[in-house]
């Protein structure tokens, strides 16, 4: 069996840590393809033949190709690029039991809790950051690209009902612990440094936990790939122009539709 689509798909879900990171490597296969990129501020200049793409909020891309000759249909071709998740909240530190420092989360899409427990787990985003020289507002991609947290699993004996069924409580049961205390007043600190900036210059973040575990291709023949964000980048991954011959050659319109 060749493997060579599922080892890309695999490549580009854990490239994808959160739905900003999903819309900068969904725009790489655009300009390899000569699109160009449109700025929503700016007048555009659409040309017969032309191929384009716009972003919006960092997290929303839009294709189109003009035909050479006039319209004769339009195709449609659309997908979200946001998974379920947590979201980290502002000033997510809490103290626990004056021994741990856990990240204050809330749910973020449909989700199963279950599968979050005892995985390695990172946070991922962006930040917008007041630029010192320019006073302008900067969009910049975080991501702690190695293990962080972690939401442990209560033990059996703590609950004998584990196995006959459990409602989950997302601010009780699902918030994922950082650290000792010896961690407190360093959550910031960790992102501001992976950005490359002062924490008196983070103006506000969009920040979500993500899975740490590599995607696996398994199953008798290799028929079957597993990993994180599978739902819904999978679509997106598949509607680029290096996976679908039918986006470059047919299709005249395609949404990535993230989340605003």
């Amino acid at each position: 069996m060749d493997y060579t689509v599922s080892k890309e798909l695999a490549q580009f879900l854990e490239g994808s840590p959160s739905c900003f990171h999903a819309v900068e490597n969904m725009k790489k296969p655009l300009l390899n393809e000569n699109f160009v990129e449109l700025q929503e501020n700016q007048k555009w200049h659409i040309q017969p033949g032309g191929r384009y793409f716009v972003t919006r909020n960092g997290s929303s891309l839009i294709a189109f190709t003009i035909p050479q000759h006039g319209f004769k249909g339009m195709r449609i071709m659309a997908s979200h690029g946001d998974s379920p998740t947590f979201k980290i909240k502002e000033n997510p530190e809490l103290e626990t039991d004056g021994h741990y420092i856990r990240l204050n989360v809330e749910r973020y899409g449909g989700m199963l809790c279950a599968p979050w427990f005892d995985r390695p787990l990172s946070v991922a985003g962006r930040v917008i950051i007041k630029d010192p020289s320019s006073g302008s507002f900067i969009s910049k991609l975080v991501n702690i690209d190695r293990d962080l947290v972690l939401i442990p699993n209560l033990a059996i004996h703590m609950n004998r009902e584990a196995n006959n069924g459990y409602k989950y409580n997302a601010q009780k049961d699902m918030l994922p612990l950082y650290g000792d205390l010896a961690a407190k007043g360093t959550f910031m600190q960790t992102i501001t440094e992976a950005a490359g900036a002062a924490e008196s210059d983070i103006l506000g973040h969009d920040l979500f936990l993500y899975n740490r575990e590599k995607a696996s291709i398994w199953g008798a023949s290799g028929e079957f790939i597993s990993c994180g964000r599978l739902d819904d980048l999978q679509c997106a991954f598949v509607a680029s122009p290096n996976n679908s011959v039918i986006f470059i050659k047919r299709i005249s319109l395609i949404i990535y539709l993230i989340s605003q």
